[in-house]
């Protein structure tokens, strides 16, 4: 876990952390109260990485429940601790991401979309967001003075996707920036920050950063779309500290 010199953001940025610090947010308590928190992207993994390790769709689709479950924990956990404005999102579209095209290849064109993503795969993120949202409902019943709500950054990814695909540089869209070889730039034996492998010279005309993750450009405009309108009716005001540019609300 990592926090910003000033407090005013935190980002779980290593990969499998086994353990989080509870007593972090219990200390916090009554900043929580006059911030929102934006839950993590927790689950893109599970569905992700099992599907290119061979589970099937429907398999996958089985695990929608467990995740969800574990989110709607995470959030009530945090309320009982004090958070009174909470934005859950739901997953990005998977389909369009570089390692997902890459493992689940299809000659078949009929498999893509219009901007070059697998169907099958978004087709299952769709549902397990509405899935995700229904049970925000549920939560914004439990909890009648607290505001809780849906984080849509499907919708905003696939803005920023299809920008990027009827602009200037659109065979740039699915690529990764930091990556090697095949359609998409991007071999799982051959990783971003491997030898020999390169990075773009313009990393802000790409969306994918090593084939996983966003570019630091494509990060922002997906906040803009998704947290700008979100604060207002979390009833915040963004505030920008001089020494950084991360996002902290308050009342």
């Amino acid at each position: 876990m990592n926090a910003s010199e000033n407090y005013d953001g935190v980002i779980f940025s290593v990969a499998r952390s086994p353990v989080l610090d509870i007593n972090f947010f219990m200390k916090r308590a009554t900043r929580m109260e006059n911030s929102f928190l934006f839950l993590g992207d927790i689950e893109a993994n599970d569905i992700g990485y099992a599907l290119t390790q061979g589970k099937s769709i429907e398999e996958v689709q089985t695990y929608v429940p467990l995740i969800t479950r574990a989110q709607i924990r995470v959030a009530r956990e945090l309320i009982r601790m004090g958070a009174t404005r909470l934005i859950i999102p739901g997953n990005a579209p998977l389909g369009c991401f570089p390692y997902i095209l890459t493992a689940l290849h299809s000659n078949n064109s009929r498999d893509y979309d219009e901007l070059g993503c697998l169907k099958s795969v978004n087709d299952l993120i769709v549902s397990k967001n509405d899935y995700l949202q229904q049970a925000i409902r549920d939560l914004n019943l439990e909890f009648p003075n607290i505001i809780i709500n849906y984080g849509a950054i499907y919708d905003g990814t696939l803005e920023v996707i299809r920008d990027a695909s009827y602009g200037p540089n659109g065979e740039l869209a699915l690529l990764a920036c930091c990556g090697t070889g095949g359609k998409y730039n991007y071999d799982s034996k051959r990783f971003c920050g491997s030898p020999q492998v390169p990075v773009c010279r313009y990393p802000n005309q790409y969306i994918f950063w090593d084939g996983i993750h966003f570019t630091h450009h494509a990060y922002s405009r997906i906040e803009t779309i998704l947290i700008e309108p979100a604060l207002r009716t979390l009833g915040c005001t963004r505030s920008v500290n001089s020494t950084t540019s991360n996002l902290s609300a308050s009342v």
